[in-house]
């Protein structure tokens, strides 16, 4: 017999989990975040201080601007090439699923080797730069130009997670009911219209879950702005993230780090609330 205990015992490991490894800590750092604390010294309580310092610093605006920026250039393009994507292999046909893997390949493969990867290519005598001369084209300074280098961290960053959202609207495309669509080809509809008036208003609520991971993950990108750049040129790659992990394990100011990633929560939090005021008013 079904007693609602049960459900909480088959929920029991993951809430401990994310118990031990979420909520506590994110506890934790917000209690920090309004601290002077650098690991050798006790805590001591200074209250607004942190925030106000951040807000002051034009470091912290500029590394904004690259991380709004950065998010700016990825998100669109993950939320919206998907769903095309998707729906091109959303058919039966002889070898769909190897399609489908063919896209979803660069998922699997570790944000370090891509990044390794793909700096290789970005090199001034790499391939990239290589089938420019083909062309006539000079080299571009991919990763050295203040201008080029955030444009080719979202070219990574897009080319890895495009298989990754195109699973999201390949899901929610199935499970659209077929008979729908039988009632539109009845009615004399295209294909590419059964996709405007059918498909696309049916995946709203997919395109607002992609959304908002699509610009949780740009805004929290870290990795390849360190293995691939450094934060550089003089900064301009430097996003929220790595300041925040500069601040604590180079800079040891841990209570100042805590602030600005909290500082980067409210960003989020804020940029979420909008898209989901958007997404309400659209299907009212």
């Amino acid at each position: 017999m079904y007693r609602p205990s049960h459900a909480w015992l088959f929920m029991a490991p993951a809430l401990i989990i994310m118990l031990a490894f979420s909520i506590i800590p994110s506890f934790m750092a917000l209690g920090l975040s309004f601290t002077d604390y650098n690991v050798f010294q006790k805590a001591q309580w200074v209250g607004l201080d942190n925030y106000r310092t951040i807000l002051r610093t034009g470091e912290f605006w500029n590394v904004l601007r690259n991380t709004l920026s950065y998010w700016l250039l990825v998100t669109p393009v993950l939320v919206t090439v998907p769903v095309f994507v998707a729906a091109l292999v959303n058919r039966e046909m002889p070898g769909i699923k190897f399609y489908r893997l063919l896209f979803y390949f660069p998922v699997l493969v570790s944000v370090v080797i891509t990044a390794l990867i793909w700096g290789w290519m970005f090199q001034s005598n790499g391939i990239l730069n290589y089938l420019l001369g083909l062309i006539g084209l000079g080299p571009v300074r991919w990763l050295t130009r203040r201008t080029t280098v955030l444009p080719s961290l979202a070219l990574v960053t897009i080319w890895q997670g495009l298989g990754y959202y195109m699973l999201f609207y390949l899901a929610g495309m199935q499970s659209i009911s077929l008979d729908v669509y039988e009632a539109a080809e009845l009615d004399g509809a295209t294909n590419w219209k059964k996709h405007i008036y059918i498909t696309f208003p049916l995946l709203r609520p997919v395109i607002f879950f992609t959304t908002v991971i699509s610009t949780m993950a740009a805004l929290k990108e870290f990795t390849l702005m360190m293995t691939m750049t450094g934060g550089g040129p003089i900064g301009a790659s430097k996003t929220v993230v790595y300041l925040v992990f500069e601040e604590a394990f180079e800079n040891l100011e841990m209570g100042y780090a805590s602030a600005i990633s909290f500082l980067l929560f409210a960003v989020i939090l804020v940029l979420t609330i909008i898209n989901k005021t958007t997404l309400d008013k659209e299907q009212e």
